[in-house]
């Protein structure tokens, strides 16, 4: 009889193995089949961003170029194809761009068209750096304001780059007659510990040209007290 029961017992097991199985099996061929597709997938996207990279790489080496040869406006077309799309291809050859108008003659407007669209398409170092040479290139025209407002990023990011922009609200503070101004952010740099060497003796060396300031006025003295009125003297008697 325990044989028999044994056999039982193993008989269930396994039907409830199998029948376990059975409904297990679509969710699990579903899951291979999604494994599969997304490893397909990612390698299919990887494929296509090499194949865009590479073509990208092409157009650029073309435009560089064009540049070498001094073709600007065979230049300018290369590096427009790349420049109004995504990522570091884009970023760079709206900074090549910047260079180019100016090359050009195209104005102010365009230079500066091509840096913010550089500053726009990479939150890097490149982007710093497109949005520190936009700021020079409307420090000569735009107002102290303006001029805060552009290197407000980067003020705030700290850093080389940040600490040249500082210093760029300085200048310009100083040559808008706001020497107040301008010798707070100059004070502010000779002390900033991630300020190049080179900028703070160009600091030190600007600070020394500023008039000294206006000595203090001589506190007031404090009104003498009231003196009381004498008593007489008392009379005898009294």
């Amino acid at each position: 009889m325990t044989d028999i029961f044994e056999e039982v017992d193993e008989s269930l097991r396994q039907d409830t193995v199998l029948t376990w199985w059975k409904r297990a099996l679509p969710f699990l061929i579903v899951a291979g089949i999604l494994v599969l597709v997304g490893v397909g997938g990612y390698e299919f996207m990887k494929w296509q961003r090499d194949q865009e990279i590479a073509k990208q790489s092409l157009v650029f080496d073309a435009a560089l170029a064009a540049l070498e040869k001094k073709d600007l406006q065979g230049a300018k077309t290369a590096f427009s194809q790349l420049a109004a799309g995504e990522g570091g291809f884009a970023a760079l050859s709206n900074h090549m761009l910047a260079g180019i108008e100016k090359d050009l003659n195209s104005g102010k407007t365009a230079i500066q068209e091509r840096l913010a669209a550089a500053a726009e398409q990479d939150k890097g170092v490149m982007g710093d750096v497109a949005l520190l040479k936009l700021a020079y290139a409307k420090a000569d025209t735009a107002d102290l304001a303006e001029v805060e407002k552009t290197v407000a990023p980067l003020v705030a990011k700290g850093g080389y780059a940040g600490a040249l922009a500082r210093e760029l609200v300085a200048a310009k503070a100083l040559a808008t007659g706001q020497v107040d101004r301008a010798r707070t952010e100059y004070q502010a740099l000779s002390f900033e510990i991630e300020a190049p060497q080179a900028m703070k003796v160009r600091v030190q060396q600007t600070l020394l040209t500023f008039p000294p300031l206006p000595a203090a006025a001589p506190a007031a003295p404090a009104p003498a007290a009231p003196v009381a009125p004498a008593q007489p003297p008392a009379q005898p008697g009294q």
